[in-house]
């Protein structure tokens, strides 16, 4: 018998409690004893998941220091429905909603009810996904001429758009009838929202009181000093959280990502098996670099440590690549092309050598696509 043979075989069983793993291995060998199975056992990498109370200290909550922010997004309305889409947006901390009709997806089309919203709101910041025609450089440069700053969230930190993704929920489970009527969830009309139907379902939901806010969304938009209120209160919370020990992690650091769960019913999360080194710390935002160079941004509640001190296990392995992603490191500028607006960057690669490659600027400014990067700005200083 050997301890190599021994765990091969258990990576074969598929039995999940340690009586059966035990059982199993002593048919399997029987020369082995229970002491000598438990040290094996011991000594195994533990069980890939960490379970819901584990991560949710490091949520981080959803609010604006500053008054009067948005987040945005489109809703489906429906093939053969009018409207086609809906804009949606609602506020960071009052959660007062507005939904404007859409007909299609174009650049055109979203400045529209991009400037609609702007000269009824004046809002001072709006966050969105990536969608193409929000950051469409016509529309951006509409924004910056009104003084708003735009926040573009990418799929890898989905969970701060949480508040418009759960709103649109809400919506779509407003617009199912109720048990006491006759009408069935299946008819057509419950599918798609008319004017009509979607302004007073808007209407509702701003007079609605809301826990979480201590008020109704109509009662804080038309109220700045609630809003002041709520922003302080929140702060108290926040820095109550920075109490926590490792709440921030440190460059050079190996950690795991939490994946989404599986099965949405039982409150526990798998993790990466391979781990991944912290490249660079912005806020509560974490860049880890595989060892191709190719990284992912992931917010602190979705990381954890390999170990406590931030190195790497001897029996876990620093992950080859972030499947589907191309990007690296940026380590410097070489040129730009004013012409495709592209610059010429050198990536970074841990272990290997560095490489040459051309990027549109927007890649260089992350998630605030109308803000110059330290780095541009570096690039211009010296090339004047």
């Amino acid at each position: 018998m050997s301890v190599k043979k021994v765990n091969e075989y258990i990576d074969k069983l598929h039995f999940r409690t340690y009586n059966h793993v035990v059982n199993k291995v002593m048919e399997k060998f029987p020369d082995v004893n229970k002491k000598q199975l438990k040290q094996i056992v011991d000594s195994r990498l533990k069980d890939h998941f960490v379970k819901l109370r584990k991560i949710e200290p490091y949520y981080i909550k959803i609010f604006s220091t500053t008054p009067n922010c948005w987040f945005h997004d489109l809703m489906d309305n429906g093939k053969n429905n009018e409207p086609r889409f809906w804009h949606i947006f609602i506020g960071t901390n009052n959660h007062f909603a507005v939904a404007l009709p859409l007909n299609d997806k174009r650049a055109t089309s979203i400045r529209e009810t991009l400037t609609e919203f702007i000269n009824k709101y004046h809002p001072n910041k709006l966050t969105s996904d990536e969608e193409p025609g929000f950051i469409e450089k016509n529309n951006l440069k509409l924004l910056s001429d009104n003084h708003v700053i735009v926040q573009v969230i990418t799929d890898q930190n989905h969970s701060s758009l949480g508040i418009i993704d759960r709103f649109i929920r809400t919506l779509r489970d407003m617009n199912i009838p109720t048990e006491k009527g006759n009408k069935q969830s299946i008819d057509a009309k419950y599918r798609w929202f008319s004017i009509k139907r979607m302004n007073k379902l808007i209407d509702i939901y701003n007079s609605t009181f809301h826990s979480r806010i201590g008020c109704s969304p109509k009662e804080m938009f038309e109220n700045e000093e609630l809003e002041k209120e709520y922003i302080f209160k929140q702060l108290a919370k926040k820095e109550k959280q920075e109490n926590i020990k490792d709440l921030h992690l440190h460059e050079g650091s190996f950690v795991r990502y939490i994946m989404p769960r599986a099965n949405g019913k039982k409150k526990r999360f798998q993790f990466s098996r391979e781990c991944y080194k912290i490249e660079s710390v912005n806020g509560n935002m974490y860049t880890l670099i595989a060892q191709d160079g190719t990284v992912r941004d992931f917010p602190r509640f979705k990381i954890i440590l390999c170990q406590k001190d931030g190195s790497k296990p001897s029996n876990c392995k620093w992950g080859q690549t972030f499947p589907g992603k191309w990007n690296g490191v940026i380590k410097e500028i070489r040129s730009y092309n004013p012409q495709t607006r592209k610059y010429k960057v050198i990536f970074h690669v841990p272990g290997k050598e560095d490489y040459e490659d051309e990027i549109p600027e927007t890649y260089m400014r992350g998630n605030f696509p109308q803000q110059t990067s330290e780095m541009e700005k570096d690039f211009v200083q010296q090339n004047k």
